[in-house]
């Protein structure tokens, strides 16, 4: 069995830091909007991504898609995760 070095976590943990580092971003813009509406321009929310759709096969169906909602504060958020997990 390989051993794995202390700077190498994986990409599956940065991974979850970069989902948690976004949802806790997202969530402190919210906040900060609130507080000072201002600055309500940085918390414009850019969607990228796929749209949904489903595909109907008569015995199941599939639906695929996946959307990414980015703004200031979630960018913010995945710059700090990734800066906290290379620290790790």
């Amino acid at each position: 069995m390989a051993s794995r070095t202390r700077s190498f976590q994986g990409w599956q943990v940065l991974l979850l830091w970069l989902v948690m580092g976004g949802i806790i971003g997202g969530w402190i813009g919210e906040a900060v909007v609130n507080v000072w509406p201002a600055l309500s321009l940085l918390s414009k929310v850019q969607s990228i991504g796929l749209p949904a759709f489903t595909m109907d096969l008569h015995v199941f169906s599939l639906t695929f898609g996946f959307m990414l909602n980015l703004n200031f504060f979630t960018i913010a958020g995945f710059v700090v995760a990734w800066a906290l997990y290379r620290r790790l």
